[in-house]
């Protein structure tokens, strides 16, 4: 899967540099944002976010955080709610 993913951003890369994609600016923006959704490990989530990144329920994930498998959330300014480093959710 990754050399078929790797082959296609290849490819998309090789068009860009030849001045041959078709991709416009709206979907250049999408593929951009759509790259850093999954590769900005920084980034931090809401507890629905986090649940839909590891493919679990919410009971499931409030059960995993109660039994220290997963941190416990921080609040951060301007967020009422805790949020989750992507990076702390992956260990």
């Amino acid at each position: 899967m990754k050399d078929t993913l790797r082959n296609i951003l290849v490819g998309l890369v090789a068009d860009l540099d030849s001045g041959n994609s078709n991709l416009n600016e709206d979907d250049t923006s999408k593929l951009v944002d759509t790259l850093k959704l999954y590769t900005d490990k920084t980034r931090r989530v809401s507890k629905y976010e986090a649940c839909q990144f590891l493919g679990i329920s919410r009971a499931t994930f409030d059960n995993l955080v109660r039994d220290g498998q997963l941190p416990r959330g921080e609040h951060q300014i301007g967020f009422k709610e805790l949020s989750w480093s992507l990076k702390d959710l992956e260990n």
